[in-house]
């Protein structure tokens, strides 16, 4: 019995084309690492010091490195945006102060798990488009507001005042799912830029 060889599978390319793929990689890293970064910049400066008065947000904020490694999960893959969450759960946990998530390198672990699994079921189960990571935005933002109340009953020993709730946990996660679109616009805009021609 003969094996068909994939032609498309790193293992099979010639040595020339492997050093194409590196190069692919380098770029694709680099790119993805600034990105986040300046997103994560985004995120712990400008709109975590906007308020907006109609509603009295003052203290939300949306999780820009939760949607950047789920968005990078849903078009690159489960490894890069497992790894990209890692790296913006890090970032993000390093730089923001003031809440009783912060502390406990939980959001690393958090990022990690949303990119990894946006990247798993994305691929298999729905199709690649802004609605269907619109609802990636949803169940992300949901698990970090879980995650948020969890850790304030843990520190507080009894659970949070409402207004702490609405004014920077509900706008917080209304405000990651209106972001999402901006988010995998660019995302999805990098990918096409850097797709070998």
């Amino acid at each position: 019995m003969t094996q068909k060889r994939n032609t498309g599978d790193i293992r099979y390319r010639s040595v020339g084309s492997g050093r194409k793929v590196v190069i692919e990689q380098i770029k694709l890293s680099a790119v993805l690492f600034v990105t986040g970064c300046m997103l994560i910049a985004m995120e712990t400066t400008i709109l975590s010091r906007i308020s907006i008065p109609l509603f009295d947000w003052s203290s939300a904020a949306p999780a820009l490195g939760l949607l950047f490694s789920m968005a990078v999960g849903f078009l690159h893959g489960e490894r890069e945006g497992g790894i990209t969450g890692l790296l913006c759960g890090w970032l993000s946990e390093s730089t923001s102060t003031g809440s009783a998530v912060y502390g406990m390198m939980l959001l690393p672990l958090l990022y990690f798990l949303c990119g990894y699994m946006s990247g798993t079921v994305g691929k298999r189960r729905l199709a690649h488009n802004l609605p269907s990571f619109v609802v990636f935005s949803i169940v992300g933002g949901g698990l970090k507001f879980l995650l948020s109340l969890g850790m304030a009953v843990f520190e507080l020993k009894t659970l949070p005042p409402v207004s702490w709730i609405w004014r920077g946990l509900i706008p917080a996660w209304i405000l990651t799912v209106l972001f999402s679109a901006a988010v995998y616009g660019i995302v999805w805009g990098e990918k096409k830029l850097l797709e070998p021609k």
